[in-house]
């Protein structure tokens, strides 16, 4: 019995995060600081 030349198995072709990844972070960071600002602002 034969069995056929093994090839590894290629990744799923995911998209880059290079356009997404600086986005969250920008978002992760300025979330918590506009809230902080509007929390800590005199009414």
């Amino acid at each position: 019995m034969t069995y056929p030349a093994y090839h590894h198995a290629k990744a799923p072709d995911r998209p880059t995060h290079s356009t997404t990844s600086p986005v969250i972070y920008v978002l992760l960071i300025t979330a918590p600081a506009v809230v902080a600002v509007a929390a800590l602002r005199p009414r």
